[in-house]
C-alpha cells in the first residue's frame, strides 16, 4: 500500500472531473490511493456524481463541500487535508487531467522535507471540446496536441530520464508533499479569497522558510489543462497580502506569519 491522498480542488465542472477520475483509474500505479473531491460549492449534482463514482471505481472516494459564497479554495483544501487518511498528499485542480505516470513519479521521488511539483500542457479549446465530448483520453497525445494548437508543449513529452531540478516556482494545480511537512505551516491561508497567486505562492514562501525544499519534475509530473475561459480577477489584493506577511516576518521573525489556517 502506498498511502497517498489525491486531493482534487473543484468548482462545478463535473464533466472534466469525470475525466480526471478516469485518468486516475488508468494510472500505472493506483493501489493505496484515496481520492478526495474538494468542492468549493455544495451541489446535489456533485453529490450524485460522487455516489455514482464510488460505485464505478475501486479506489476510495471522499467528498468535502462548503457553501458557495465566493472563492474559498484554500478553506476547502484545508478541509480535505483534515479528512485525509494517508501520509502523502497530491494536489491537483479540477480542470487538469493526469498523465498515467503521475502517481508513479510521486512515489519514486517523494521524501520528507521535499515538495514535488510539475507542469501542465494547455490543451486548446478545440481539442478540449473533443476530449470532453468523446470522453477519450487517448486524444491527449503529442500529435493531436500539436495539430490542434495546444500550448506549453515543452511539458507534454513524458521523459522518465529527465533530471529533477531543485528550484522554486511551483503551481498549486500539480504538486505533492508529506502531510506532516504541510502541517508545519498549518496548511493553506484561508485569508486568500480571490483567485490568483494566493493559494500557491504564499504557501511556497512559508514552506521554504521552515526548510522545505522544492523539486521540479517537469516531463515527469504531467497534466493536461482543459481549456476554459479565464476567470482571474485583478490580483493586486492577494499580492499585497503576501507582501505584507513577508515584510512582517522579516521585521519580527515571528513564525505566526508563516502559519496557515489548519
Amino acid at each position: 500500500m502506498h498511502s497517498i491522498s489525491l486531493i482534487i480542488a473543484v468548482y462545478k465542472n463535473i464533466e472534466v472531473l469525470a475525466l480526471i477520475l478516469k485518468s486516475i483509474s488508468k494510472q500505472s500505479i493506483k493501489e493505496g490511493v484515496e481520492v478526495i473531491i474538494a468542492e468549493d460549492n455544495n451541489s446535489n449534482a456533485m453529490r450524485e456524481f460522487v455516489r455514482d463514482s464510488k460505485a464505478k471505481y475501486q479506489f476510495p472516494i471522499l467528498h468535502v463541500a462548503q457553501e458557495d459564497i465566493g472563492f474559498r479554495k484554500c478553506k476547502i483544501l484545508n478541509e480535505a487535508v483534515r479528512v485525509s487518511n494517508n501520509d502523502y498528499l497530491i494536489f491537483v485542480d479540477g480542470d487538469c487531467i493526469l498523465h498515467k505516470q503521475l502517481i508513479a513519479e510521486h512515489l519514486k521521488f517523494r521524501n520528507k522535507g521535499i515538495a514535488l511539483y510539475g507542469r501542465r500542457v494547455m490543451v486548446s479549446e478545440t481539442l478540449s471540446k473533443m476530449v470532453i465530448n468523446s470522453k477519450n483520453l487517448g486524444l491527449l497525445n503529442l500529435f493531436y496536441l500539436i495539430l490542434f494548437g495546444s500550448k506549453r508543449l515543452d511539458a507534454a513529452l513524458y521523459n522518465p530520464f529527465s533530471k529533477p531540478k531543485w528550484k522554486l516556482g511551483f503551481w498549486g494545480h500539480n504538486w505533492g508533499i508529506f502531510k506532516e511537512d504541510l502541517l508545519q505551516v498549518k496548511g493553506y491561508d484561508e485569508g486568500y479569497e480571490k483567485a490568483g497567486i494566493g493559494e500557491d505562492t504564499d504557501l511556497e514562501w512559508r514552506l521554504e522558510q521552515v526548510g522545505i525544499k522544492f523539486c521540479r519534475l517537469k516531463n515527469r509530473l504531467i497534466q493536461y489543462h482543459i481549456w476554459h475561459k479565464e476567470n482571474y480577477p485583478n490580483t493586486l489584493e492577494v499580492e499585497a497580502r503576501l507582501k505584507n506577511k513577508q515584510e512582517n516576518f522579516k521585521q519580527t521573525r515571528d513564525k505566526k506569519w508563516l502559519m496557515g489556517s489548519l
